[in-house]
C-alpha cells in the first residue's frame, strides 16, 4: 500500500542557475514558474537530449523486471511461495495487512468509528479458524479489483475533509493478475490472497481459482498487446458478458488469443480488432480463459514499448489532470501508482509503494541523509534526467526535465504548497490531480521544502 502524505508540495531557494523565490511568478493557476505550453508532452520532449534514444535494451528491461521480486526488491515472488501455509505464516499476514496509514476516526456517514465497529470487520476475519496447515491455493483476477485491509466494504476516514483517503484501502490488482490464496472470511463473500504487493482481502468474486500449473502458465505467456494508454476497455458483447467491455489500466499485458484471421470471437469479427486471452471464473469459482476484442484503434502496442525519453514523457502525460486516486480509488491512481504504470507499460515493474520505490534492489538510486546539504541536493537534481524518481516521505515525483536550471517534475498531488513571492506568505494551491510543477520552489510541509525532505533520486532507466 502506498505511503501517506498529506500535504505534497512547496516553496525554496535556489542554487546556480535556478531562479530564487522571489522571482518565480505565479501562474493564475495558482502554480509558480508555471505556463500552458509546459502541459504538453512535446514541450518536454523538444527539450529532453536524445529523446528517442534505447536507454535500456529488451534483455537489460527483463533482468530488471526479474530483480524486483528478488530480495529487497519489493515484490513478492508468488512462485517462491510454500505449497503448505502453516497458521503463523497466514495469521501473520493477516495482522500485516490490517495495519493501516490512515486513521480510521469517521465512516460514510461521518460518524465516530468505534471499536466495536472494527472488531466486527476483524471478527469477519475469522483469524481464530485458520487451520494449522492448509495447502496453498491459486488465482488469477479477472476484472479489476481493489484490495482491502479487511474484509469489507465500509469505509473510513480520518476527519470529513480527508475523504480521498479511505482508511482500509490497500490497493488495486488488474486483470490476469496471480494471487495465493490463503484463507477466507467468516461471511465467505472475501479471500484473503498474497499478492505480488503483498497480503490482502478480496472480493471473492474477482478471483478465479486454479492450478499452480494454469495460473503461473498464464503469467508467463509472452504479451500480445500492451495497454499504452490510461485506460482501455475491450470490446462489447452480449455473448460474453465476462469479458465485455473490461477496464484495462496501462501496462496491463495480455496474450494473444489462437484465432484465426477473421474468425468471429463472441458475436464479431476478430479482423479489425486484437483478440485477446483473459480469464474467466466459472460459475463454481473455477479457473477458465475466453477470447475478446480490442479494438485496433485502442492505445495499445504489440510488446512493451522501448525504454526512452521520449516514451517515458508520452505515458506519464497521458494522464494529466486525473483526479488524485489513493490505492486506486476512483477508478484513478495515486503517487506511486502513476510512476508504476507509466514504466509497466515499457516492461519495467516497480513497487506499489514510494517508500519502496526510493530503496528498491531493482533500481539504481542515490540515497540522502540529514548529513547531505541543502547544495548537495540541488547539484543532484540539477544532474537528474528525465524519468528519475524522487522520493520523500510518503510521494514520489517524476523529473520531466529541466527549464532555464530548473528542474520540473509530473506527481499526482492532493496540493502545491509554496512562498507566494509578491507576500512571502506560505500558500496552498489545491490540485488534488496528476499536475506539472517546477520542484525547487515547493514544499513537503509547512516548513521544509522537497528538496530538503529528499530521501531518494532514483535513477530508474540505468542498468
Amino acid at each position: 500500500m502506498r505511503v501517506f502524505s498529506l500535504v505534497m508540495m512547496g516553496a525554496t531557494a535556489s542554487l546556480g542557475a535556478c531562479a530564487t523565490p522571489s522571482t518565480l511568478a505565479v501562474s493564475p493557476s495558482g502554480v509558480p514558474a508555471f505556463s500552458e505550453d509546459m502541459l504538453s508532452p512535446g514541450f518536454w520532449i523538444r527539450r529532453a537530449p536524445s529523446p528517442d534514444a534505447v536507454l535500456l535494451d529488451a534483455d537489460q528491461v527483463t533482468a530488471k523486471r526479474l530483480r524486483a521480486f528478488e530480495p529487497d526488491g519489493g515484490l513478492m515472488d508468488l512462485k517462491r511461495l510454500p505449497a503448505t501455509l502453516t497458521r503463523a505464516q497466514v495469521a501473520g499476514w493477516v495482522g500485516e495487512a490490517q495495519r493501516t496509514p490512515i486513521q480510521a476516526a469517521i465512516d460514510e456517514q461521518g460518524r465516530p468509528v468505534t471499536e466495536a465497529m472494527l472488531d466486527e470487520l476483524r471478527q469477519n476475519a475469522a483469524a481464530g479458524h485458520i487451520p494449522e496447515a492448509s495447502a496453498a491455493r491459486y488465482g488469477l483476477s479477472v476484472r479489476r479489483t481493489h484490495l482491502r485491509s479487511l474484509p469489507s466494504d465500509r469505509q473510513f476516514f480520518a476527519s470529513e475533509d480527508l475523504r480521498d483517503y479511505e482508511s482500509l484501502q490497500a490497493g488495486v490488482l488488474f486483470p490476469g493478475e496471480p494471487v495465493v490464496i490463503a484463507h477466507q472470511s467468516a461471511d465467505q463473500q472475501w479471500l484473503f490472497v498474497v499478492t505480488t504487493q503483498g497480503p490482502a482481502w478480496v472480493k471473492r468474486g474477482d478471483i478465479a481459482e486454479g492450478t499452480a500449473d494454469a495460473v503461473f502458465s498464464y503469467v508467463a505467456k509472452a504479451p500480445g498487446r500492451v495497454v499504452t494508454g490510461d485506460q482501455v476497455r475491450t470490446v462489447f458483447t452480449p455473448e460474453a458478458p465476462e469479458v465485455s467491455e473490461l477496464e484495462l489500466d496501462m501496462g496491463v499485458a495480455l496474450p494473444l488469443a489462437d484465432v484465426a484471421p477473421g474468425e468471429p470471437v463472441n458475436g464479431a469479427s476478430s479482423y479489425a480488432s486484437w483478440p485477446v486471452l483473459l480469464p474467466v471464473r466459472g460459475q463454481d469459482g473455477t479457473l477458465a480463459f475466453k477470447s475478446a476484442l480490442l479494438r485496433r484503434t485502442a492505445d495499445t502496442v504489440p510488446g512493451y514499448l522501448p525504454l526512452t525519453r521520449a516514451n517515458i514523457l508520452r505515458q506519464a502525460f497521458k494522464f494529466l489532470g486525473e483526479r488524485y486516486g489513493w490505492g486506486h480509488q476512483f477508478n484513478a491512481r495515486d503517487c506511486s501508482g502513476l510512476t508504476s504504470e507509466v514504466y509497466r507499460g515499457m516492461g519495467l515493474v516497480l513497487p506499489p509503494n514510494s517508500g519502496m520505490q526510493g530503496k528498491s534492489a531493482a533500481l539504481n538510486h542515490r540515497l540522502f541523509t540529514a548529513q547531505d546539504s541543502h547544495a548537495e541536493r540541488v547539484r543532484a537534481l540539477e544532474q537528474a534526467q528525465v524519468g528519475d524518481l524522487v522520493v520523500v516521505p510518503g510521494h514520489v515525483l517524476m523529473i520531466i526535465g529541466h527549464l532555464d536550471g530548473e528542474p520540473y517534475v509530473i506527481q499526482d498531488v492532493p496540493y502545491a504548497v509554496f512562498k507566494d513571492p509578491a507576500t512571502q506568505q506560505l500558500r496552498k494551491t489545491k490540485l488534488n490531480q496528476v499536475s506539472v510543477t517546477p520542484l525547487l520552489p515547493l514544499y513537503e510541509d509547512d516548513t521544509t521544502l522537497y528538496v530538503d525532505a529528499m530521501t531518494s533520486l532514483v535513477h530508474v532507466t540505468r542498468p
